[in-house]
């Protein structure tokens, strides 16, 4: 019988790990050998940061270690997942038990964190066109009406399912929801959830229940479902089906063949990531009052060229423009739509109101790569101008 695979096997963390030990054999070999030292003198530095780099890697066993004291009582890691309460979830299972972990978990599925997980939905066209219902089950849940959230979130994560798959729902003998290289698709993740959560209920239970059976509260038979745990439980299984859809969405349901990596690329890569850091050490937050170009009104050529405060004004001017397609590509969206459906959403958005003229006021430099910059806009209404002050948030990404 072969050994189960763990999540850490999967390709992601596995490459990682791989790289790991090939980077420990040539630390090894320039250790045996002294004259590798006087050729490579700045190699020392490099096997000092990759023991930091280790060190840190350790997050990548937490998955595993959540899964194995949780997953019997119907709690998976997956990608959304907060790891720092996954962590602390662990931390106390261990010192506390399982009753503690359990109550700190389903306190951790509050309001914030279903609007971020809700958010995420749009992301999937399945998720998408549930929103509304999605919604629903949140404001029931934090009235603390467990008795109609369950339900809802139990039929949505099924229909969810069977959208996807196109075959059939989560709670369906056959369902498969396993995907290669995905925290919640992983054979010990959703799929073994789905089998817990389908456990036959033939008799009428009127006691407490801690875990959401399916059969036993969608069939009248389990009278005392309605409770937080049972309904934080439901919500993260919600949100790690998304994180499965997502992996379906991009083809994920078989291995993909990677080229592996030359010692040069490895090479190359440390001092990349040398260089990188380097820069972020030295960035520092620009003063407003040493910027000479504030405040701006007119021309986004007129800024520097790669600042957020172009960005910005580079956005508003093609909000001002109407060209919605510009403005979708700007913008950043969890989705696999086309960038025709992006700019039909982007003039629902933006086309009812359009500004005639704008000005940058003020940039707040929050880390290298994420502003804050204050702009006024200006719109006509009944031929009288009407000034309304924005704050921006700019994220510099690589695509």
């Amino acid at each position: 019988m072969s050994k189960p695979k763990k999540i850490i096997d999967n390709p992601t963390s596995a490459e990682l790990l791989k790289q790991f030990e090939a980077f420990e054999s040539l630390e090894a070999l320039y250790k045996a050998f002294p004259f590798a030292r006087k050729l490579f003198p700045n190699m020392e530095q490099a096997f000092n940061e990759f023991k930091k780099i280790k060190k840190q890697a350790e997050i990548l066993k937490v998955p595993d270690r959540f899964n194995e004291r949780f997953a019997s009582l119907g709690w998976i890691a997956y990608e959304l997942m907060n790891m720092e309460v996954m962590q602390e979830a662990i931390n106390i299972y261990d010192s506390e038990g399982k009753d503690a972990a359990e109550q700190y978990l389903a306190e951790s599925y509050d309001a914030d964190c279903l609007e971020w997980g809700i958010r995420w939905f749009n992301g999937n066209k399945e998720f998408r066109r549930r929103m509304r219902l999605a919604e629903l089950a949140r404001e029931d849940y934090l009235a603390g009406r467990y008795h109609a959230c369950v339900p809802l979130l139990l039929s949505m994560l099924d229909g969810l399912v069977n959208d996807v798959s196109k075959h059939v729902g989560f709670f369906a003998e056959s369902t498969d929801v396993t995907a290669w290289d995905c925290i919640a698709a992983h054979e010990s993740g959703l799929q073994a959830l789905a089998s817990l959560m389908t456990k036959g209920r033939n008799k009428t239970n009127e006691d407490p229940i801690s875990f959401p059976f399916r059969h036993g509260i969608l069939h009248g038979r389990e009278l005392a479902f309605d409770n937080k745990l049972v309904a934080a439980k439901v919500w993260a299984a919600l949100f790690a089906a998304r994180d499965w859809a997502v992996a379906v969405a991009d083809d994920k349901k078989t291995p993909k063949l990677k080229e592996e990596k030359s010692w040069s690329e490895i090479l190359a890569q440390l001092s990349d990531n040398k260089r990188q850091k380097k820069l972020l050490d030295e960035w520092r937050p620009r003063n407003n009052e040493e910027i000479p170009y504030l405040p701006h009104e007119g021309n986004a050529s007129h800024l520097p060229l790669g600042t957020p405060e172009r960005a910005v004004a580079e956005f508003i001017e093609n909000w001002i423009a109407n060209r919605y397609g510009l403005i979708a590509k700007s913008l950043l969206y969890f989705t696999d739509d086309s960038l025709g459906k992006k700019s039909g959403r982007s003039k629902d958005d933006f086309g009812r109101h359009v500004p005639i003229s704008y000005k940058v006021l003020s940039i707040e430099d929050l880390a290298a790569a994420v502003s804050h910059v204050e702009v006024e806009l200006v719109f006509e209404v009944e031929e009288v101008p009407l000034s309304k002050r924005a704050s921006v948030r700019a994220i510099y990404t690589r695509y």
